[in-house]
This record gives C-alpha cells, sequence and structure tokens, in this order.
C-alpha cells in the first residue's frame, strides 16, 4: 500500500471556504485508487469547523498564529481590498503556513481561495506541487467572461450594464491585471519581506498559481474555450445533506403549507452584518412586505434587536441556530442571501429563485452569474434599502420565468457529479507529479 500525504489549506474561518475544503477531502478519500492511501491533513490557524474534520477521522495541524476562528473579518481583518487587514500579520501566517509544510513534507497542497497556501507551497525547502479549488475561474482569462464588472471598481458601477461592460474589455490586459481589488497588497509586500524571489507578484491571480486549477461551479456559466488547459470545470462540489434534523416549530409555522402568504428565506450567512440586515428587515414593516411569509437566519446580529425593528410583526420568525438550509428552501418562493457559492447551489438545488447582494468580490460574480441566466437578481449593493428589496422580490415573485429557470439549474445541480469529477482531476494530476 502506498501513502500519500495531502495537505488541505483554505481561509478556514469561512463557512463558504471550510465547506468546499471539507467536501475535496471527503472526495478525495472516497475516490482514491486501488493501492493507494491517502492521509489528509487541514491546516488551521482556529476554526470551528474542526469539529466537522475531526468527525471525519481527517488530521488537524495547528499552524501558527492561532486565531479565534470567528471568521474572515475578525480573524483576518478582512477589506474590500485585501483579505488580510495587516501585513504583518500576512507574514506570520505565511511564516507559520510554511513552517507547517516543512515539518508535515505534503506530497501536495490542495488549497482554495487562501494566498498564503499558494504562496508557502513555493516557498519550502522544496517546492511541493499545488491544486488551487476555487468558485471561480480565477486566471488572468476570467476578465474575458466576467458577467458584469465587480461594483467595488466605483468608477464603473454608475455606469449601465452595455456601456461598463464594453469600456471594461476595451482596457490593456496589464491595467486590468493591477486594479485594486485583484492587488492583495498586504499579502504581496509580505512574501516580498520574507524572501520571495520567483516570478513577480502582479495580483491574487499569482498568489494562487497553481498545478491545476479547480473550478467547483457549473460550466453552463462560461465560454470554456477561453481557459488554459490547466484550469478544469468540474461541476457544483455540493453535497446534498441527509439531515434528519427536526426544523425549529417557528420556522414550520410561518412556512406552512397550509399558509397562502409568499415565503421569503433569508440566510444572511457568514458575511452578514448588522448594516445590511437592517434594511432587509425594514422591509418587511411596510407596503408589500406585510403580506410576505419571512424567515431569516442570521448568527451575527442580535435576534432581539431584529425582533424591536419588525415591532412585533407576525409572519416573520428570525433566528441565529442552525437551519436545514436545503428542506428549508424547498419551502419557500424566493432565497434572499449574499451570494456565496454553496448558499446560492443549496438554493438552486431546492429550485428556489434568489434575490442577494454581494459582500465581496466573489458573491458579486456568483450574483451576476445568476441573474445573467434568468434565476435571480442581484441588488446593487449601494441599492441596498428597503424599496429596492421590496421592489426585487415583487419583480421575482410576479414572473414565472425565474421559477422554470430555477427548475431547470435543479436539475443541472442534482445530475451533475462534481465530487467525483473533482476527486478525478485531483488524483490525475497528484499521480502525475509522484
Amino acid at each position: 500500500m502506498k501513502e500519500i500525504t495531502i495537505v488541505i489549506s483554505t481561509a478556514f474561518q469561512d463557512a463558504g471556504d471550510a465547506t468546499r475544503a471539507i467536501e475535496i477531502a471527503k472526495a478525495v478519500k472516497k475516490y482514491q485508487p486501488a493501492g493507494i492511501n491517502a492521509r489528509i491533513v487541514f491546516i488551521s490557524h482556529g476554526s470551528r469547523f474542526e469539529q466537522n474534520v475531526r468527525a471525519l477521522n481527517f488530521d488537524i495541524y495547528h499552524a501558527t498564529p492561532k486565531l479565534p476562528g470567528e471568521g474572515l473579518y475578525q480573524d483576518l481583518g478582512m477589506t474590500i481590498s485585501n483579505l488580510i487587514g495587516t501585513e504583518d500579520l500576512a507574514k506570520e501566517l505565511l511564516f507559520g503556513e510554511i513552517a507547517a509544510y516543512n515539518d508535515i513534507k505534503p506530497d501536495i497542497v490542495l488549497y482554495g481561495f487562501w494566498p498564503i497556501a499558494g504562496l508557502a507551497r513555493r516557498m519550502t525547502k522544496r517546492e511541493i506541487p499545488g491544486i488551487c479549488f476555487a468558485p471561480l475561474p480565477l486566471v488572468p482569462d476570467f476578465f474575458d467572461v466576467l458577467p458584469d464588472i465587480p461594483e467595488q471598481i466605483k468608477i464603473f458601477s454608475l455606469l449601465p450594464k452595455w456601456l461598463r461592460l464594453f469600456i471594461f474589455r476595451k482596457i490593456p490586459k496589464f491595467v486590468k491585471n493591477r486594479v485594486p481589488i485583484l492587488r492583495q497588497n498586504n499579502i504581496r509586500h509580505a512574501a516580498y519581506s520574507i524572501g520571495w524571489d520567483k516570478d513577480k507578484l502582479v495580483n491574487v491571480f499569482d498568489l494562487l498559481k497553481a498545478n491545476l486549477i479547480i473550478v467547483n461551479d457549473l460550466p453552463d456559466y462560461y465560454m470554456l474555450d477561453k481557459f488554459p488547459s490547466n484550469v478544469k470545470f468540474t461541476g457544483p462540489l455540493f453535497a446534498i445533506p441527509n439531515d434528519t434534523r427536526a426544523i425549529e416549530p417557528g420556522i414550520l409555522d410561518v412556512f406552512s403549507s397550509n399558509v397562502s402568504h409568499p415565503k421569503i428565506f433569508c440566510t444572511l450567512s457568514s458575511s452578514g452584518s448588522e448594516e445590511m440586515l437592517k434594511p432587509l428587515l425594514q422591509a418587511f414593516t411596510y407596503g408589500p412586505g406585510l403580506s410576505w411569509n419571512v424567515v431569516i437566519l442570521s448568527p451575527h446580529f442580535s435576534v432581539e434587536k431584529a425582533r424591536k425593528i419588525l415591532n412585533g410583526r407576525n409572519g416573520v420568525y428570525i433566528t441565529d441556530t442552525f437551519i436545514p438550509a436545503l428542506r428549508v428552501n424547498t419551502m419557500a418562493d424566493i432565497t434572499l442571501c449574499h451570494g456565496g457559492q454553496g448558499t446560492l447551489q443549496t438554493a438552486l438545488c431546492a429550485a428556489t429563485p434568489i434575490v442577494g447582494v454581494a459582500m465581496q468580490q466573489e458573491q458579486f460574480i456568483n450574483l451576476s452569474n445568476i441573474e445573467a441566466h434568468g434565476v435571480g437578481i442581484r441588488i446593487p449593493r449601494r441599492k441596498w434599502r428597503s424599496q429596492h428589496i421590496q421592489l426585487a422580490i415583487l419583480h421575482v415573485l410576479e414572473n414565472k420565468k425565474f421559477k422554470e429557470t430555477a427548475l431547470l439549474f435543479q436539475k443541472k445541480i442534482q445530475s451533475a457529479d462534481g465530487a467525483q469529477n473533482a476527486a478525478d482531476a485531483i488524483w490525475k494530476e497528484l499521480l502525475s507529479k509522484i
């Protein structure tokens, strides 16, 4: 029996990245070739998802620095243009991950949207092969197939969509490669300061550079011939949960099949904030919003504060505890969310149309793809106000095309085997390197 050591590293504080990493690990182990035993080691700087890893009998290596494991904003100080809030923290993370790889001596490193791993594997005593698994095709060619221009590039955000896309596509690629949201200056400067002496680091594409890039999303969103051969679209990495835990009685009351009111499921996930939740709550306190039944999941906002804003409004249930998301989505007419890949794929698996607002670039692209394919509406962040939320919900409720398209995407999600496709691509690459 040949022993193979695989390290998996990602932003393990983030629910979307952690979920993808765990699903990748399960698939790699399940589909390992005969005669090979894969030892899978997760790198953690602190995360509430460690318990999920242990439950699957994978190893955990606690790298320095140790962080609280609360979330991207709390642990990393994430900003609009920097995943890691300071250069000093980026240096600490790089030192810690390089030390971990030198200690573990893996045959390969699998990493998500985590530039620290993409750099550290190339800064060890012996460069380690790397495979990046990501929700988007994170290579420069991505510019050629963008569904819209990220609203973080504010100079474009006020222009009509057709005009901003036209202008953006005329900009030389070397200029686009240097837009602030791609630069990740704290990480790049940290790498140079501790001795990076390889190819120039221009932006996040260079930081995440890998032998193979696996895109865990529907290939329907992209023109596949635009990408190099080391980019593989393996399909949604989505495990249909077999969760039998009881749904809270309050949810069942609000989403009962006997209720004729439209049902809205709001899930603001780990990237939710008080600032973004207030307009959402207000949308259900007047006008057409009073006729909707609503379930709100928000782990980062006081339930008591939320209830005060709702002012005793009947038909709304808010919670900060676990919800069996797929089953609750199935009961809803619309899912309202921030656009994380896992959240969107869960909604599509339930054939539920989507209304969303993005908190960061990946969510923006995800929601723009959803909107471009007629499955939902993306509300620009600068328009995230109660009246715009109401208008988007009304438009989706009144236009049956959204539900019809969601049903088509449900079939695509349920027929795809993204886990096996990803595992097959990983093993093919790994076996070519050892």
